[in-house]
């Protein structure tokens, strides 16, 4: 079996490489059909974000969890979850343009609504498989898959953008990508567990009796963290304003693949360490996945609050609103970080239900303050409101967490991270005043560059752990698991 961290260092690599693919395609989108096109753009796909929700219902998470489990007959709860998610992706994916074509002020959303529920029908498909993968910690299929996605919208949406310069076939692109990421990994899930579609309900309903709790959970986390370009769009703000909220998000969104993408392969280690009663490694995996994420997410919010305006004006001159927007979000997407950790724990530990009231409460804080704060003050009050919620969502699910898990979780890498993140931040501040006569773009690479160079020193300096040492302590665990 390839051990955990090449498995790991295999999907990073490849969410790095997605994320250029994205960043070309944000681009091309941003200059092709200016800001307020891309508002449009993001409140159509936000929209039928919702919908995908209800599809996926926790059933992601849920397959990765019961494959893993001693015992499981692979093939036959597979082939029950497939027939699931296909009668559910129809239902629900339906109901997006459906619901959309009874709401006002959606003349422009409606053709973009359409065929994003296309998209997400054909993603959430292939998304099912992904467990299949993880349990063998055999990326490579699921990487190469959506590296051709994100691929092929990148060159749908240039070459429709030097050609029609239609919205509408630019958002068509994303589709095509999404039905060739299905077909390569149901071919390559098929060698693996041959598949059929089955109609056992009974286990449906054992399959939904487990994933209700977090489908819920994650539509509830959806309405805070998804909910804001929403509400921006229905409180009636620019499609403008949506792009430059937009932009400074699609930071986010790139941020969050990280723990995403980890907690993926880490999952059923957790599972499995937790079902069969080994707290010890259970808590070991938690110890460092806690600490890799805090040496990987600190440094971002002071890179955010030195370098946000630089960034977002670096990739289109108007972006100044994008670029301000991420002191705020960033830290959300900081918490993000330790969010993912404790809430997939919390799948491990089989705590969902309680989780399930979190994330409500939650939910109706998120939905109040966008009803309370975007009227006056626009995107500035979705960001404060998406950062109080990230951040209470952190808390709770560690609180979850922790009322199953009793052994303790040291914060000095916690400390040392936060430390070298400062230091960093100062020497950014430094550089910029003594070579502020050169020009924005090399200024930013320069800064960029120094930061990260002195981020590791300093880490090195205080004895932090190392990326080899996560490397080798997750190999160890891979074996051990």
């Amino acid at each position: 079996m390839a051990s955990l961290a090449r498995s790991s260092l295999l999907q990073i690599s490849g969410k790095i490489l997605g994320i250029f693919f994205g960043l070309g395609t944000f681009y091309f989108l941003l200059h092709f059909f200016g800001t307020e096109g891309y508002g449009v753009f993001t409140t159509a796909l936000t929209y039928v974000t919702f919908f995908s929700i209800v599809v996926d219902f926790g059933l992601t998470i849920t397959t990765a969890q019961m494959i893993a489990e001693r015992g499981a007959d692979e093939q036959k709860i597979l082939s029950n979850l497939f027939a699931l998610r296909i009668v559910s992706a129809l239902l629900f994916m339906g109901l997006a343009p459906l619901s959309a074509f009874f709401l006002p002020q959606t003349e422009t959303l409606f053709p973009l609504i359409c065929i994003g529920s296309a998209t997400y029908f054909f993603g959430a498909l292939a998304q099912m498989f992904m467990g299949v993968f993880q349990k063998r910690l055999q990326l490579f299929t699921p990487v190469f898959a959506e590296m051709v996605s994100r691929a092929l919208a990148l060159v749908g949406v240039l070459f429709v953008g030097l050609t029609s310069g239609s919205l509408f076939f630019a958002t068509l692109a994303f589709t095509i990508g999404a039905f060739a990421q299905l077909v390569l990994m149901l071919g390559a899930t098929y060698r693996l567990v041959p598949l059929r579609l089955a109609w056992d309900f009974a286990i449906w309903k054992t399959i939904l009796s487990r994933s209700w709790p977090i489908g819920l959970s994650i539509f509830f986390n959806l309405l805070y963290l998804k909910g804001d370009v929403l509400f921006l769009w229905a409180l009636g703000r620019s499609d403008w304003e949506i792009g430059q909220y937009g932009s400074a998000y699609k930071v986010v969104d790139i941020l969050t693949m990280i723990p995403v993408t980890f907690m993926g392969l880490v999952l059923p280690l957790l599972s499995l360490a937790w079902s069969a009663h080994d707290l010890r490694g259970f808590s070991r995996r938690m110890q460092q996945t806690f600490d890799i994420f805090s040496i990987v997410s600190l440094p971002c919010i002071f890179g955010a609050w030195a370098l946000g305006v630089p960034l977002m004006t670096a990739v289109k001159p108007d972006l100044l609103l994008a670029g301000q927007l991420l002191w705020l979000l960033v830290p959300a997407a900081v918490f993000v970080f330790f969010g993912s950790l404790f809430g997939h724990a919390v799948v491990a530990v089989q705590a969902q239900r309680p989780m399930t009231w979190n994330y409500f409460f939650v939910a109706v804080v998120g939905v109040t303050g966008y009803f309370v704060l975007i009227p006056p003050f626009g995107a500035w009050g979705a960001a404060v409101v998406t950062l109080i919620c990230e951040a209470a969502i952190a808390l709770l699910s560690f609180i979850i967490v922790r009322r199953r898990w009793h052994a303790p979780l040291s914060f000095l890498t916690f400390a040392k991270a936060l430390f070298s993140s400062g230091v960093m931040y100062a020497s950014i501040l430094c550089f910029s005043v003594l070579f502020s006569p050169l020009s924005p773009v090399p200024l930013f690479l320069a800064n960029f560059s120094l930061g990260i160079a002195v981020y590791f020193a300093t880490l090195a300096l205080v004895r932090g752990p190392t990326l080899r040492d996560a490397r080798n302590l997750l190999a160890a665990d891979a074996h051990q698991g």
